[in-house]
């Protein structure tokens, strides 16, 4: 084998070396522990751990504006999540698209505006399934007062 073979299968080695480890670290941190969460609130066969979300005090910028949430289908027909129900400018920005998988857990996200918010935010979002059934999530928090300069 020449020297520029075993160069050139050094280097392929090495290259595929670090793309899958660099696979397997990304991989390993972009789930969330939800082994922890308990169910409490079911509606139409989807389990969360609480239908009301109190956000507490908000500051009136769009940092940090994302919240995850969990849920899990206990049902056992088939079913999907067909559309979502918002209030703008808060969305569900991110939701599972495809069939539900009975006892799998899924994650959804809700993109909330908060920019120059006052007083008060109560918010309701949602789903709408195959089945024509609707969920509401309740949101609510309040602004805090930002001193301008």
């Amino acid at each position: 084998m020449s020297v520029l073979s075993k160069r050139l299968l050094l280097f392929l080695f090495t290259l595929t070396t670090f793309f899958a480890y660099g696979q397997n670290e990304k991989s390993s941190t972009t789930f969330a522990d939800t082994s922890n969460i308990y169910f409490r609130d079911t509606i139409f066969n989807l389990a969360f751990d609480s239908t009301s979300h109190n956000l507490g005090s908000i500051v009136p910028t769009n940092g940090k504006n994302r919240l995850v949430k969990y849920f899990k289908y206990v049902g056992t027909e088939p079913i999907v999540i067909h559309r979502t129900l918002t209030t703008d400018p808060h969305f569900i920005c991110d939701y599972p698209r495809e069939p539900l998988i009975p006892g799998r857990i899924y994650s959804i996200t809700i993109c909330f505006w908060h920019q120059n918010g006052k007083g008060n935010m109560i918010k309701t979002m949602g789903f709408e399934l195959s089945n024509n059934s609707k969920i509401s999530l309740k949101f609510t928090g309040t602004y805090l007062t930002i001193a301008k300069n």
